[in-house]
């Protein structure tokens, strides 16, 4: 009789063992509990604990699909940045022609910003002359620009452009590094 319970526990613990590795499980744990365990609840444990195969599978589709999102939504931002930037850059150039200045309310209702506050304080002149510039920066051995400050800024937040990164504008006797421009690279991280 003792033979046949022993037969029985190692038949539930081989049969454990090769559902768990299935599973993704650890056969040889689960072949010693299915053994071990009375009554068959480590052949009922293992097959209701979920699938680890399965969920593995899941996370992995769930990381590729996340990583394709995150792409897509940093090429997007990178359209709408130099969409923001053209838009700015004529709205600019109108704003020369006709001797106006729409930096306000009007450039944000036309850009999809929030109004500009009447009682705001005005820009700090240093800052406005900066924005207002078309920017040239070095990229390597090799001359890139120019381009409107939005898109500067763009170029900032990507990384393309750093502290170290030389830059020049109209105005400038030299190239210098960003980090050497009067108040360049707090306007950049606004």
């Amino acid at each position: 009789m003792m033979l046949v319970g022993l037969a029985i526990n190692v038949a539930v613990g081989i049969a454990c063992a090769l559902i768990a590795n299935s599973r993704g499980r650890s056969p040889i744990g689960w072949f010693f509990l299915g053994a071990l365990v009375p009554c068959f609840i480590g052949l009922v444990l293992v097959l209701v604990l979920p699938d680890l195969k399965v969920q593995e599978e899941r996370e992995r589709r769930l990381a590729d699909e996340n990583r394709r999102l995150r792409e897509k939504l940093r090429k997007d931002r990178m359209v709408a940045d130099e969409r923001h930037g053209e838009l700015t850059r004529r709205i600019g150039a109108h704003d020369v022609a006709l001797g106006v200045d729409t930096s306000g309310g009007a450039v944000a209702a036309l850009t999809g910003g929030a109004p500009a506050d009447a009682a705001a304080s005005p820009p700090d002149p240093a800052t406005a002359e900066l924005r207002a510039s078309a920017w040239y920066w070095a990229q390597g051995p090799s001359r890139q620009g120019p381009v409107a400050f939005d898109a500067m800024q763009a170029l900032w937040r990507e990384g393309r452009i750093t502290t170290e990164t030389l830059v020049w504008r109209k105005g400038m006797t030299a190239w210098l590094a960003v980090r050497d421009v009067q108040r360049l690279e707090e306007s950049l991280d606004v």
